[in-house]
């Protein structure tokens, strides 16, 4: 009985061996196996498309010719050398645009639709106000000078202040640029409201 199981043994296929291959082969298709000719074809997929020769002449043509969704100012015959606005066919000085008030006694080159502040010299008085309302006093030892008063907790790393100052003088800060925006937003809607008024055809 013993002898019986080297000779079962031997007589089993050798994995590797021929007998073992086509074992292998000629088992079921499993969850993960594809049987022979069930398998995707390259036929299924779809065939590319090339893109149109006219396409790629109109590109080439606006390219060649410039044509873009910023193009250069068509005022004095084509020979202003500054981009037009976006959307319009001038630059900003043809458009008859005023310029900047500027800021703080600065003289601002930039031209405004409305004659308002141009985004830069807004941000500099949103921080020349910031600056003004809430005055930071660093310490030399790394603790926090207080927001509303003396503190003397540790400030918080890369800040002046600790976890509670920073909070208080977050909330202070958000309401400086509130009041500070509406004032800005009232200045604008009285000078649109000016301009109305002066271009407004008589009534008789």
């Amino acid at each position: 009985m013993i002898s019986g199981r080297p000779k079962a043994a031997a007589a089993m296929p050798v994995p590797g061996s021929a007998a073992g291959t086509t074992a292998v082969l000629h088992q079921a298709p499993g969850p993960d196996r594809t049987a022979p000719g069930e398998g995707r074809r390259w036929e299924d997929a779809p065939t590319p498309t090339p893109t149109a020769w006219a396409d790629l002449e109109q590109q080439r043509d606006q390219l060649r010719r410039g044509i873009d969704r910023h193009p250069i100012c068509e005022a004095d015959d084509g020979r202003c050398p500054t981009l037009a606005v976006v959307g319009e066919t001038q630059c900003a000085e043809h458009l008859g645009w005023p310029l900047c008030p500027g800021h703080d006694g600065h003289t601002c080159t930039a031209r405004t639709r409305t004659g308002g502040q141009c985004a830069t010299c807004q941000d500099e008085a949103r921080y020349a106000r910031l600056d003004a309302a809430l005055p930071v006093a660093e310490t030399d030892d790394g603790t926090c000078p207080g927001h509303n008063g003396p503190c003397g907790r540790a400030a918080l790393p890369g800040a002046p202040y600790c976890g509670c100052c920073r909070v208080a003088s977050q909330r202070d800060r958000d309401r400086v640029i509130r009041e500070w925006e509406a004032v800005r937003d009232a200045a604008v809607a009285t000078t649109q409201a000016q301009e109305a008024q002066e271009t407004a055809p008589a009534r008789f």
